[in-house]
Parts: structure tokens; sequence; C-alpha cells
């Protein structure tokens, strides 16, 4: 055979052997397979003794891939300058000191890169038996084996990246399925140690993990829900993790003292739980089942989660107050009603008297108390009294007041001695917080003598038939203060036809309108004086009109009035 025929035969056998390399290459392979196949053909082509396949990773950085013939650590590399042809390492300086050392450390001779698209994928470094140079013919295999290695690696690579992003795209319509399923479960959960319970359990089976602190924040204080972490957590500790926004590898954490600590305890990731950009909760992990890390899918999906159970539990807080509020409300209707039936609903009626009253609460039950009662045709008896404070707690006491009254009034005592018996029953069956002042009087409408005591009450008013003004002051301290020497003075008035009585408690003149400023007695006095002539409920409702038109509905205390007329 002709030296020219052996020569064809050989780009023949050349042709051949680039075909057979890129058929096995571009299969369905690994990356390790390509690689390791790619250093066999050209240890057995080329005669090398040495040889590696140097790849890119995501930072831009070389590392060895894998190697044949050496030993030694492999490193990382960064390199300043890419070189984009076959090169003979003992010609490399200045740029690339380190890689470039590596090489030569490593007995590698020559350096080919691996390029796609003008995209440098890595490098094959080799070394040849005794040290042999590459002729044309080598060169031109090399480059076209490089090729080919370097168009499968590419494949391989978008080939797995498209397998990685359906990977991912399928955990991520499982993991919205799953979140989907899960919030309607969450919806129909409404005890709140239940939705506990749902979230705990959504941790351990769609995460695996068994490690974990729930923590939530009450009232501005952060408090444990439920934990199975190896040891108690402090929750004021916790504060300072708050203002996370999304969540964190506890590897990530800028707040060094912070990282310290819960990595010493096995906390892996944060999640906050947030609820109108507001962190209302904090999630810790540990360590999950299989011991893999946390992904960004995984925090994603547990940021979620979490959002949903905050959702949840708040809807259930929210729920759990309304139910209170609600029986709540119950309670007190129930309570006005009662204390609307110890109020009189029918007053006494005598030809000798024109008689109204009326009491408005600020709440829906109060602390004032009125009556008026007809002892014998003859007499009648006026109560009215105010009792510190308002709401249910004022209500229960002015319930007390009436029981009181009621049973020390048919013992037919002197009023200066019921008061004093009242005072005491409050004193001992009180708190010393709570005080009444209270006004009682009997009045006898055939001899027109009115006996009264003033317990420290707003002085009532009579206006004489002459418009003369005289306040009814006589009597002793406020209910409930002392029972030790305390004595009170019965007033004496003889009343004539024409005179008016007016009982009140300081809800009427204390009002305040919009500027702050009290209704008065001066004001009450000028209303008084102006409608003595009407009847007694047009007299007061008059005044309860003027009180609505000053105070609009800044209405704070309770408005109880009598008014009496002398016929």
């Amino acid at each position: 055979m002709k030296r020219g025929d052996l020569t064809e035969e050989k780009t023949k056998i050349d042709v051949r052997s680039l075909f057979e390399f890129s058929k096995i290459v571009n299969q369905d392979v690994s990356i390790e397979f390509i690689i390791n196949f790619l250093i066999l053909t050209l240890m057995g082509k080329l005669v090398c003794t040495k040889a590696m396949v140097f790849l890119r990773n995501e930072n831009g950085e070389f590392y060895v891939k894998l190697s044949k013939g050496l030993q030694g650590k492999s490193k990382k590399f960064k390199l300043t300058k890419n070189y984009l042809k076959l090169v003979n390492t003992s010609k490399l300086k200045g740029q690339n000191g380190k890689f470039v050392r590596y090489l030569k450390n490593s007995g590698i001779k020559f350096l080919i890169p691996l390029i796609y698209r003008d995209k440098i994928l890595g490098y094959i470094g080799f070394s040849r038996f005794e040290d042999r140079k590459i002729n044309k013919e080598e060169a031109n295999y090399l480059n076209s084996i490089a090729n080919i290695a370097a168009s499968a690696l590419q494949q391989k690579l978008n080939r797995d990246e498209l397998v990685n992003l359906n990977r991912e795209l399928d955990k991520k319509i499982h993991q919205m399925n799953t979140l989907f399923d899960l919030s309607k479960e969450f919806a129909t959960v409404l005890n709140e140690e239940n939705l506990i319970k749902l979230f705990t359990l959504s941790l351990m089976g769609q995460i695996g993990i068994s490690q974990y602190g729930i923590f939530f924040k009450e009232k501005g204080i952060m408090k444990t829900v439920s934990s199975r972490l190896t040891e108690n957590v402090d929750c004021d500790f916790l504060e300072g993790i708050c203002n996370l926004k999304k969540p964190e590898l506890t590897t990530q954490l800028s707040n060094r003292l912070i990282r310290k600590k819960l990595e010493r305890i096995g906390i892996q990731a944060i999640v906050p739980m947030t609820l109108r950009d507001e962190v209302r909760g904090i999630l810790l992990l540990g360590e999950k089942m299989n011991k893999s890390a946390y992904s960004d899918s995984d925090l994603e999906f547990l940021y979620s989660l979490s959002n949903i159970a905050i959702i949840s539990l708040e809807n259930s807080r929210l729920l759990k107050e309304a139910i209170e509020k609600q029986k709540m409300e119950d309670d007190l209707l129930i309570a006005k009603e009662i204390q609307q039936g110890l109020i009189p609903k029918l007053l006494p009626q005598h030809k000798d008297l024109d008689l109204s009253a009326i009491n408005i609460s600020s709440k829906i039950v109060g602390g004032d108390y009125y009556d008026i009662i007809d002892l014998d045709k003859r007499k009648f008896v006026f109560a009215i009294a105010d009792v510190s404070g308002k709401g249910t707690a004022a209500s229960l006491l002015m319930a007390s007041i009436h029981a009181m009254f009621h049973t020390l009034l048919p013992l037919d005592m002197p009023p200066s001695e019921l008061v004093k018996r009242m005072n005491n029953l409050i004193f001992d069956n009180t708190s010393n917080d709570r005080f009444i002042t209270f006004f009682y009087g009997i009045l006898d409408v055939e001899t027109k003598l009115f006996t009264y005591v003033n317990a420290g009450h707003n002085l009532p008013i009579l206006l004489k038939n002459n418009d003369k003004i005289i306040r009814l002051d006589k009597g002793g301290v406020i209910l409930g203060v002392t029972k030790e020497f305390i004595t009170y003075e019965e007033g004496n008035i003889k009343l004539e036809c024409g005179d008016l009585l007016y009982f009140f408690t300081d809800g009427v003149t204390e009002a305040m309108n919009a500027e702050n400023v009290e209704f008065g007695e001066d004001r009450l006095i000028k209303i008084l004086r102006a409608s003595k002539n009407l009847s007694a409920k047009e007299i007061q409702n008059i005044i309860v009109d003027n009180l609505k038109n000053y105070c609009g509905e800044n209405q704070s205390d309770d408005i109880t009035m009598i008014v009496a007329k002398i016929l």
C-alpha cells in the first residue's frame, strides 16, 4: 500500500472514530459518562498518560470534574483570561497564575477548550507518553472531538435543565394543589387547638419536619404555641427576628448572635408568619427527617402554609371574640331587662300630684336608680341614687340598693335611720372603691310636708311658685364611705300648690358638649323656670331635648330625673 493510501485510510479511521464518538456521547447518557468516555478516547487515540476535564460552575469557576492518572486535591479557579484554542502549558505565562501552576504541577502539558457557540464550558488537560508533540492531524482530531464533546455536554445540560424545570414545575403544581386542599381544610376548622394540630401535621407530612417551634404574638408579646425543639426558646429573644420579611436559612441571618444561638439548638430555617404586612408569628424549623437541606421551594411552600395558618388562626380568634361579645351583649340585654324591671313602669297617681320620671343609660346597663312608691294613698316615697362608675358593676350595685331599700322601707323607721342602715350594709358588703349618692324623701300630700335625707347626692331643686329656688341639702355623707359615728340629719320643708320638685343625677348637669363644656345647673334652672307652668311630663321632655341638642352623641354618663308638681 502506498503512503498516500495509508494517509487516506487513516483519515477514514479518524472520521469513523469521530462518528462513533459522536454517536455514543450524544445518546441520553450522563455528564460523567460523556467526560469519562472523552478522557478514555483521548488516552487511547493520543496515547495520553494523564488527563483531566475542567467544567465551569454557576459562579464562573473552573473545577476538575474527572481525572485519570492524577492524584491530589481538586481546586476551583477563577480565570481572568480564557484560552480559545489548543495550547502548550509550558508557553503559558502571566495571567491565571494559580491555574497554570496547578496544571504544570499536575504534569499537564496540553490544554484545549470545550467551546459551544462561543461559550466556554470547560477545558481538557492532558499529557502524552514520552512527551510526544501534537502534529497537525492530531490537532484537527483534538479540535473535532472537543467540539463534539462540548456539543454533547451542552445538550445534556439543556436536557438536565429541562428535566429539572419540569420536575420543579411538577413540584410547584403539587404544592399548589396541596396548599389549595389545606386551605379548604383550614377553613373548616374553627377551634384554635385543632388548627395548631392541623398545622403541625402538615409540617410533618408535607416537608418531613420533626423538630419545630411555633410562636404567636398575643397583645404584642411573643408566646410559645407548640414546640418539639430540643430545648425551650426564650420568647423575648425572638423579638430580634420579628422584622424578617421572608423565610431565611439560619446560616443567612445577618445577626451573628441570633444566628449562633439558633444554630446551637439545631434551628436550620426561620419562617415569619405575616398578616397584613405584620409579623404575627415565627416558625422555627429544625432538621428534616431525611437529613436534606431546605430548598428555596421548601421555604416558599412553608411561607405560604404559614400564612394560611395564621389567617385561619386570626379568623378563629375573631370568631371567638365575636361569640364572646355576642354572649356578653345577650347577658347585658338580660341584665338591662332585669334592671328596667327594678325601675317603676307606672308612677303612682294622685289628684294633688303630677309626676314624671326617666332613666337614660349611657351604656346598655347603668348605675342610676330612682323609685316613687305610694305608701298609703297619702304618703309618697321619692328615692334617687347614683352609683360610682358605669356599666355592669354599677348596675349590680344599683340592684343591691333597690333590694336594700325595699327591704328596709316596710320597717317604718325614720328616714335618717333607714339611710344609716343602708350605709352600713353597703360599707360591709362592697369594696372600698364603690360609693353611692342617695336621696330619700317622704311627701305627705295632705299636710304638704316633705321630710328627706340627702346622702351626698346632687341637691334637688325646689322651685317655688314665686320662682324662688331652695336646695334640699340636709343629710350627710355619701353611702359606703364609713359606718363609724355616722349620723344623718333629716330635712323638713312645707310645700305649696304650684311648687315644683326636681330630682336628678349628675349626668344631667355634668353633660358635656363637643367643646367639653358642662350643661350646668344655671342652664337647668333657667329651663325649669321657663317651663314651670307645663305638665311634669312636658318639663321632663324639654330638659331631655335640651340635653340631646347640647351633647349630641357625647353622652358619657347615665341621666336620671324625677319631676314632681304639687297641684
